[in-house]
């Protein structure tokens, strides 16, 4: 077999296993193999439930917070937790189940052509997604701390609404590139079908993509910001704590981000070796070591929050307090209802009915100003 067919079809980080059993199994396992899959199967359905619900509480805090909803980084992280989430269910689970609990066998993408041509899409755009939102969260506090009075008086959400979108339907067109080629090959397993455009184009496509040039815009933001912060006098003040407090939070996310994806996007592109080898199964180890700390790195944001933003840990707490307040002030709303109805329905029964009209007018009046 090709050697760029055998690497497509084997581990690459961004390509899916599809030996043939026969393949699978006649293979000597080497400990690192067994490492490897063990890791898939314990390890990563951790990562899987820790991201689940880590991300969902995420959006739960900044929907529900009254002030953190209304800024626009909120809706970038907002995107980017929903990204993430995305992200573990079509990769992470995908191995999660093809490798750790069936063994290399019955993958998903097998099932069906336009399965495997979606899947494909999906999982590339959630990643980069995902890494050019931490990018704008990066921009927009940029630009907060540059013009901050600016920043302050325009309607800041509605625009970051629309700039998570325009991203998004850029990273959607941009791997437009995967839905062509990729396919099933003739004995069903969903490969890329154009090698020499995956591996001599698309891989460096995706590599500055999704690691280098989000990671080059955030440590060149991040660097500014730090020096800007440096020089201001007013970082005693309560509003510049709460900036800073966001600040240290988004920079600890983007600190986070270089070290969980670079690894990935490296190890894409060295030589596996051949297959059955002792030197592909270490490197096959290393692929998955480095996949899950990418995955870690998409669930672990929630748990960055927490340990870096003041300001998220007080809604965090608030959270069930916030939540029991909605509740309440709904029933109240109702209740208040209820009774004005009530009142003005008891209003028209005890009203005498041969008093003149301009008096039942007035009472009326009276009883809906009352209500009101």
């Amino acid at each position: 077999m090709n050697a760029k067919i055998k690497m497509a079809t084997s581990l690459a980080p961004t390509v899916q296993l599809n030996l043939t059993q026969t393949e699978s199994y006649t293979t000597t396992l080497f400990p690192e193999t067994i490492v490897s899959d063990n890791l898939w199967k314990y390890l990563g359905i951790i990562i899987l439930v820790l991201g689940t619900l880590g991300h969902t509480l995420s959006i739960t805090v900044m929907v529900a917070s009254k002030t953190m909803r209304v800024q626009s980084s909120t809706i970038y992280l907002i995107a980017m937790s929903i990204a993430g989430i995305l992200t573990l269910y079509t990769g992470l689970l995908r191995y999660f189940i093809f490798i750790g609990i069936n063994g290399w066998t019955d993958d998903l993408r097998n099932l069906s052509h336009a399965g495997c041509k979606l899947h494909f899409m999906l999982t590339y755009a959630s990643l980069q997604y995902f890494a050019w939102m931490q990018a704008t969260v990066a921009c927009d506090r940029l630009i907060s701390v540059l013009s901050p009075h600016t920043y302050m008086l325009s309607c800041k959400w509605k625009i970051a609404l629309i700039v998570a979108l325009i991203e998004l339907t850029l990273v959607v067109s941009l791997n437009v590139a995967v839905l062509v080629s990729v396919g099933h090959n003739d004995e069903g397993y969903c490969i890329p079908t154009a090698i020499d455009f995956w591996f001599d184009v698309w891989g460096y496509i995706d590599l500055v993509s999704f690691s280098l040039l989000p990671a080059f815009i955030m440590i060149i933001c991040n660097s500014v910001i730090l020096v800007i912060l440096k020089k201001s006098k007013m970082r005693t003040s309560s509003s510049s704590n709460v900036a800073r407090s966001l600040t240290v939070m988004l920079m600890a996310l983007n600190v986070l981000f270089l070290i969980t994806t670079l690894p990935i996007s490296v190890i894409f592109f060295l030589n596996w070796g051949t297959f059955g080898e002792r030197h592909y199964a270490i490197t096959e180890l290393c692929w998955t070591i480095f996949s899950l700390l990418q995955y870690a790195g998409s669930a672990g944001t929630f748990f960055v929050y927490c340990f870096t933003g003041s300001k998220f840990r007080e809604e965090l707490f608030a959270l069930p307090t916030t939540l029991c307040g909605f509740k309440s002030i709904k029933v109240a709303a109702q209740s208040r209802k209820s009774s004005a109805v009530s009142n003005k329905s008891r209003a028209m029964l005890t009203e005498p009915k041969n008093t003149n009209t301009c008096k039942n007018y007035r009472s009326l009046s009276i009883t809906d100003e009352t209500d009101a």
